[in-house]
């Protein structure tokens, strides 16, 4: 899926190599669902990842 990697609690930063360094976070819902959480961009980086793993772990909570 190219260059990504974990950035902790289960959610994971695909690194766009386009324009001031895009970053998507996404988790992985299942065998077959890759769920979108939030972007940004590498000024953002730091707060983009803890709401990722915010959303991540509401979504978690509210699923079962």
């Amino acid at each position: 899926m190219g260059d990504f990697k974990p950035v902790g609690k289960g959610v994971l930063e695909a690194r766009i190599k386009y324009g001031p360094g895009y970053r998507v976070y996404f988790a992985r819902a299942g065998r077959q669902v890759v769920l979108l959480l939030c972007g940004g961009d590498k000024k953002t980086q730091n707060k983009d990842i803890l709401r990722a793993q915010q959303y991540w772990m509401d979504f978690q909570k509210y699923k079962k």
